[in-house]
């Protein structure tokens, strides 16, 4: 059993006392024999994962909720301008209150702070009878997961764990202590439509949380009905967004929209302006980030020194010189290349790139295999 498989078991254990003194040892001592890692630079505070925060409430986060004192909140910490989980304090004759940290990691305990650098998390309560859940354990603080019981008076629910594992079989817990479990990417409906955190803003698109196992690609094409020419205009990290499930891959990745209907393969999208491409030199390298993949190829956002971005589409035959068998054991999705722009069809809205050498072994649409042999279909003599 892993070491932290061992703590786990051990804290929940309840009625086995020498199996629980012997992984709390392996669990302290395990420690020692791990190799130590590089010293990396350490921020001002450890940033809590905002993933738990919003999964336990289940409806993530409010601008507009009226503050209260013993509320818990999200706010922006003013020594590094990150947002960290805390409680009102107190609120203050200025118009700002002050925030109690979770985790104040040595740093002050409070601030003062203003209340549009604040979003109270609304905690989630219409857990049903009979549901699955994911629920915190009083004795070790770990998540796991149960089928709520019963409804309390007082608000609270009570629990039955899947794997009591010798402890109790049920406990009571608060609805703060509660979520419902990820949602496995293959029962993700395509068109299914949900309410997400966006969590990482990137140049060719944005990656949200709506609850599954995984974040969700929504590509900078699929923000808007119009031409979206800086997504950071769009999006922020932490913004609510209601999107739809655009597509799913066999890897367990998915996309999202923003714009309803708007869906892998035949989908809606809005017109490409590739005049800039134009007249760009096949021998001159371009800057790109892999937006997408298919079997027969790459999806590169293409940004000029000047600005202007576009996708191309480079053929796995252009992927690089030799044969490619998958796509994506030569670009990730995310991944930044340079590409060569080597046709331009302005009618049809498209654009052919390569990241091979000019002129490298294998053209067209071979992907590097050898040339074919024809020998058997030539016509000796004159016809």
């Amino acid at each position: 059993m892993a070491p932290l498989a061992a703590c786990r078991s051990a804290r929940r254990t309840t009625r086995k006392p020498l199996a629980v003194l012997v992984a709390l040892v392996a669990c302290l001592y395990a420690p020692s024999f791990v190799l130590p890692a590089a010293p990396v630079a350490r921020p001002l505070r450890h940033q809590q994962p905002s993933r738990g925060l919003a999964l336990r409430a289940r409806g993530g986060e409010s601008d507009s909720a009226k503050l209260a004192v013993g509320d818990e909140v999200n706010a922006l910490y003013p020594d590094d301008e990150q947002w960290y989980p805390g409680t009102i304090e107190k609120i203050n004759d200025d118009g700002t209150y002050t925030v109690k940290w979770e985790d104040p990691e040595g740093g002050p305990e409070s601030h003062d702070v203003a209340e549009e650098n604040i979003k109270k998390i609304v905690i989630f309560s219409d857990y049903k009878v009979g549901e699955k859940v994911e629920a915190v354990f009083e004795e070790d603080g770990g998540w796991y997961t149960a089928d709520v019981a019963k409804i309390n008076d007082d608000g609270s629910f009570t629990v039955k764990w899947d794997d009591p594992d010798g402890g109790p079989e049920e406990s009571t817990v608060q609805p703060k202590e509660m979520k419902y479990p990820p949602i496995p990417v293959e029962d993700l409906e395509i068109g299914a439509k949900y309410t997400g955190t966006v969590k990482t803003v990137l140049d060719f698109g944005a990656f949200v949380d709506i609850g599954a196992e995984a974040d969700g690609l929504v590509h900078i094409s699929r923000i808007s009905t119009q031409r979206v020419e800086n997504i950071y205009d769009e999006v922020h990290e932490g913004q609510e967004v209601e999107v739809w499930v655009s597509g799913k891959q066999d890897d367990g990745k998915f996309g999202l929209t923003m714009v309803e209907g708007r869906l892998d393969g035949g989908g809606r999208r809005a017109p490409e302006d590739l005049n800039p491409f134009f007249d760009i030199l096949p021998s001159e390298w371009q800057k790109g980030v892999v937006a997408r993949t298919a079997p027969f190829g790459a999806f590169v956002t293409v940004t000029l020194e000047s600005g202007e971005s576009a996708d191309g589409l480079v053929h796995i035959s252009k992927l690089q010189d030799g044969f490619v068998d998958n796509v994506e054991d030569v670009v990730q999705v995310g991944q930044e290349v340079k590409v060569r722009i080597e046709g331009v069809d302005l009618d049809a809205g498209k654009m052919s790139l390569s990241m091979r050498e000019q002129g490298g072994f294998g053209g067209g649409m071979g992907g590097g295999r050898p040339p074919q042999n024809f020998e058997a279909f030539q016509v000796n003599g004159p016809m």
